[in-house]
């Protein structure tokens, strides 16, 4: 009678099931681009392993000091910690960054490589995220890549982007030198489309990437946007981050709702502006900013006016002197969902700026990479998909890394794996649940400079207790009821109501996915037809209080991972 989720009790497992199981059990890492092993990191920090934890990202998302301060964070809105009675949701990001920080300092980490050389040549344009995370995977799969970079230095928008007091560039530095000791090559000061052309790259590579981020300003239209003193917000944030800019306006009036608006803003502020503020056409629900940016921004004095649309940006043979806006309403969901902003007639007032930027989205410049139908050719990251995060531009360049090695090699060399292996016993315990999330610690607002970083990081001993409130959802708690005796002792001592049920049967689906399960009529009287004890893996906490009550030992404890493995033959 027994019922299982996984496909075999260990060892290495493909089924359809055996990724089921990761994919509804292991939210935080089935909503990671990347599928970093989230569980497993946050095991290591809570041990003081930092530097095992810090492996385990590096081997997933390339960079993990840069995306523990600046990821977007996609993994923590779904972590069980966070659902209705169970608290706040673990700190992933900042364990993250706990793991980057604390481990001892030494030499670049290199991971080993998967295959030996193959010979093949790879060209990358784009010294960014995608393109340095393609030619670190490629590099890893024993091919020779060379990355070319327009500008000076590599990094992309981690440099030319991204402030410092956000990201300071020592941890920039150190994890391309990472990449660059793993034996990738980076070419900066090189003009693809000018200094050399894609189809010269073609001819003298096996594959080119083309990974140059989205660079293309969006301009709105309105009368007077091509007035001296309106500026795309990149270009700013660009002129300030790599080329030394440091003159401001008095009022700078910041159009946008994302990233780039609430950078541009800070920038600003610290530049010495008297008056900075950002308008947005939609409400702040919608805005695509990282978690807790709004509130520092709301601590550095600047104000948020949302539900505002810019309709002209007025002044004389000077420059831009005020921006005119119009009021906005939510109207008809559009493509994405959000609900498109409808304009209200009437409502127009004026706000005096001698600077404006535009935080208005980018695109892809393809200007200089015409149409080739090569199958040598791809496409990674943002240049692909359109402006996104740093960690959605990793985990798609991760998924051409594939793509470009099994066009090089004839087939697919690498597949993602199911690896089951024996568990410990976790012992948590129903406390841990009321354990307050740990703040970050910040700077105070009067010390908040263009080049000091506002976040200060956990220290060790509190990033260990954050950590420690992981669930560690990769851990499976199952009941073998061929050794089961039916004494319900493990019923009795259940933390949560539903992390062990009495199930009549279980429900699947056409491929032997467990989808739910039929509950037994309490009421029916001892020999009625057979039951089972279910272990709910979305309500287990690992308390181990089943494990330690049950009489014959029938509870086995699984740990299951995702593992990027050897194609199997």
């Amino acid at each position: 009678m027994n019922e299982t989720p996984l496909s075999r009790a260990e060892g290495v497992a493909r089924e359809p099931r055996d990724f089921h199981w990761l994919e509804r059990n292991i939210p935080c890492q089935a909503a990671c681009p990347a599928q970093t092993d989230i569980p497993g990191y946050l095991a290591a920090v809570s041990q003081g392993d930092f530097e095992g934890a810090y492996r385990i990202n590096l081997a997933d998302n390339v960079f993990p000091g840069v995306l523990g301060r600046v990821c977007a964070r996609p993994c923590e809105p779904p972590c069980r910690h966070g659902w209705p009675g169970l608290g706040e949701p673990v700190a992933i990001c900042f364990s993250k960054r706990a793991a980057a920080g604390h481990r001892a300092p030494r030499e670049a980490v290199v991971l080993s490589p998967v295959f030996p050389a193959t010979g093949k040549k790879v060209a990358v344009v784009g010294a960014g995220v995608a393109g340095l995370t393609v030619a670190r995977q490629l590099v890893r799969l024993g091919h020779e890549v060379v990355v070319y970079e327009r500008h000076e230095r590599p990094g992309g928008m981690m440099r030319q982007g991204i402030p410092a007091f956000r990201l300071p560039r020592d941890v920039v530095d150190s994890e391309i030198r990472q990449v660059e000791a793993a034996g990738v090559r980076i070419a900066c000061g090189v003009n693809v489309g000018g200094d050399v052309s894609v189809e010269q790259l073609l001819a003298d590579h096996d594959a080119v990437v083309l990974a140059a981020g989205t660079l293309r300003p969006n301009i709105p239209k309105g009368p007077g946007v091509s007035r001296k003193g309106v500026e795309h917000g990149l270009e700013f944030l660009l002129s300030v981050n790599e080329l030394g800019r440091r003159d401001i306006g008095r009022r700078v009036a910041v159009i946008g709702g994302g990233f780039t608006a609430i950078d541009c803003a800070r920038v600003a502020l610290r530049l010495g502006a008297e008056k900075v503020g950002v308008f947005y056409r939609r409400s702040a629900d919608d805005m695509r900013v990282t978690p807790g940016e709004l509130e520092e921004m709301a601590e550095e004095g600047i104000p948020l006016e949302t539900q505002v649309a810019p309709v002209a940006f007025d002044g004389d043979a000077g420059g831009v002197r005020s921006v005119r806006f119009i009021r906005t309403r939510p109207g008809e969901p559009d493509a994405d969902g959000r609900r498109r902003p409808v304009e209200i007639p009437g409502s127009e007032f004026a706000v005096e700026a001698d600077l404006v930027l535009l935080a208005t989205g980018q695109q892809a410049d393809r200007s200089w990479a015409p149409a080739l139908a090569s199958p040598k050719l791809f496409l990674a990251g943002d240049y692909a998909t359109g402006a996104t995060t740093l960690i959605e531009a990793i985990g798609h360049a991760r998924q051409i890394t594939r793509e470009v090695d099994a066009a090089l090699m004839g087939g697919s060399r690498v597949e993602d794996v199911v690896r089951i292996e024996s568990g410990r016993e976790v012992a948590r315990t129903r406390a841990m649940d009321a354990v307050p999330r740990q703040p970050m610690p910040g700077l105070p607002v009067d010390a908040r400079k263009l080049e000091a970083e506002v976040e200060t990081g956990l220290p060790a001993d509190r990033a260990r207790e954050e950590a420690g409130r992981c669930y560690l959802c990769h851990y499976k708690y199952e009941i073998d009821m061929d050794r089961c005796i039916y004494c319900d002792q493990c019923v009795e001592v259940k933390p949560r109501p539903d992390c062990i049920v009495k199930a009549r049967a279980l429900r699947k689906d056409g491929e032997g996915r467990i989808t739910g399960w039929d509950r037994r009529d309490e009421h029916l009287l001892p020999g009625t037809p057979p039951f089972l004890y279910w272990i709910h893996q979305e309500d287990c906490i690992r308390c181990n209080a089943c494990l330690e009550v049950c009489p014959v030992k029938c509870i086995s404890v699984q740990k299951v991972s995702r593992r990027e493995a050897a194609a199997s033959a």
